[in-house]
């Protein structure tokens, strides 16, 4: 087996949760000398501090006085165990760094570019943005940061499942694993034990959907060794890691596929009901 550099053990060290709370102590602990314009004298300031004194001016802040205010209405926690919870704090941090960015700095002249710790902070979001698989959108016009789904089929899923699937489901999906078919299919396994009643008890009018799935996780080499020993199939033993990649992606998706059926299954189920209760209302005289 080839040696893997510092650099790829690395990627394969990050951890969305240590991560999360990296960039939450940067962002709340960070301090600027400002100099107040009034009586002249420098104070310490922190992002939020920042931010609340032209937070009036800022087209987004609905009813709020502050990003306390914010914070709360958001329900923002320290925890991180919630895959909601994540999103939304980036959410706040990236639209609360560009009123820094936009309406402060430019206003007076902070020199926060030169500071390494807001530069790491800056970068470190990103980052975590992208292993989480999602984009920002920017509207200058509106004085808003939107965070959104590169993949919206994979983000669904990982929003209906346990907070250990959910963080595969988007990690598969990260361009950081290609060519990584060991860690693929470890992602693929868990994936796949996650919603084994599922997989057993197939959506009706999408059987073969949910076969072909369990079909594949049992002969490509993923539930068992499909490469030699009892359960060995020829083709798959003679395949390349490239072609495998390729199959174990096709896999994945179809996985993603499996679970929003049975989603939206239930979702059509409870809107049929609530039809029928409206269709089957006596009419008012």
């Amino acid at each position: 087996m080839a040696r893997k550099n510092i650099f790829e053990i690395l990627e394969e060290k990050y951890d969305i949760e240590e991560e999360i709370r990296k960039i939450s102590n940067l962002f709340n602990n960070m301090k600027f000398m400002k100099t107040n314009s009034l009586n002249f004298q420098s104070e310490l300031y922190t992002i939020e501090k920042l931010v609340d004194d032209v937070f009036s001016h800022w087209k987004q802040r609905g009813s709020c006085l502050n990003c306390a205010e914010m914070r709360e209405k958001l329900h923002l926690t320290q925890t991180f165990s919630d895959f909601d919870n994540i999103i939304n704090t980036l959410e706040y941090y990236s639209n609360i760094l560009y009123i820094v960015e936009y309406k402060i700095d430019k206003l007076v002249n902070l020199p926060l570019r030169g500071c390494a710790e807001y530069r790491m902070l800056l970068e470190n979001i990103d980052i975590l943005i992208d292993h989480l698989h999602y984009g920002k959108l920017i509207f200058d016009e509106d004085e808003k940061v939107i965070l959104v789904p590169k993949d919206p089929a994979a983000t669904a899923v990982a929003e209906i499942s346990s907070k250990d699937i959910a963080f595969a489901i988007l990690k598969y999906h990260h361009a950081s694993l290609k060519g990584q078919i060991e860690e693929k299919r470890k992602l693929l396994l868990s994936i796949a034990n996650e919603y084994e009643p599922l997989l057993n008890k197939p959506i009706a009018g999408f059987k073969e959907y949910f076969d072909k799935a369990t079909n594949m996780l049992n002969n490509m080499n993923i539930r068992h060794n499909n490469k030699s020993g009892k359960n060995k199939k020829e083709l798959i033993a003679q395949m390349s890691d490239e072609e495998l990649e390729s199959w174990y992606d096709e896999l994945y998706q179809l996985l993603l596929f499996c679970v929003l059926i049975k989603d939206n299954k239930e979702r059509k189920d409870k809107v049929n009901e609530l039809l029928k209760r409206i269709n089957t209302q006596p009419k008012k005289q």
